[in-house]
């Protein structure tokens, strides 16, 4: 059984005094991971991002009225975009990992381009070292203030 996300959040917050900065391995290979994720839904393939989503995986969107529990339910979401490019370009900004125990979380500035429009977006991943390599267990994904208007990506 999963422990609900109240607990859960709780247990993060006690646990935020003992995050460290990570190192620049670790880092590089959440980065990559992301990029890999990112650059599938570039071409409108959900696979990669799936690919690295933990079975329990939490995630919020703006664009879900509430929390999605599980892989099945933020597949079916994905599934939805499938074919459908989801912008032109991108760049990861900001990029920062804290670490603790088996848990990072990634956090970091999202600015993509589709013909003259640019989002920014705030991503948070939480990533739990699993026998077969790092998952995302938890993501939130957030709308930035809009970026100044012509201003350069980001």
């Amino acid at each position: 059984m999963q422990a609900p996300l109240p607990t859960l959040a709780a247990a993060l917050l006690c646990a935020l005094p003992a995050l460290a900065d990570s190192d620049p391995e670790i880092t590089r290979q959440l980065v990559t991971l992301e990029r890999q994720a990112l650059d599938g839904w570039m071409k409108g393939n959900p696979d990669p991002a799936i690919a690295i989503s933990d079975p329990g995986i939490t995630y919020f969107h703006v664009m879900t009225e509430h929390r999605l529990d599980g892989l099945p339910a933020v597949k079916a979401l994905y599934e939805g975009f499938r074919g459908r490019p989801l912008f032109e370009s991108y760049e990861i900004l900001e990029p920062r990992v804290q670490v603790s125990g088996d848990i990072a979380v990634l956090t970091y500035l999202f600015a993509w381009r589709t013909g003259s429009v640019v989002s920014r977006w705030n991503s948070t991943q939480i990533y739990q070292k699993k026998k077969d390599g790092w998952r995302i267990i938890h993501s939130h994904w957030s709308q930035n203030r809009p970026a100044p208007s012509g201003s350069p990506l980001p």
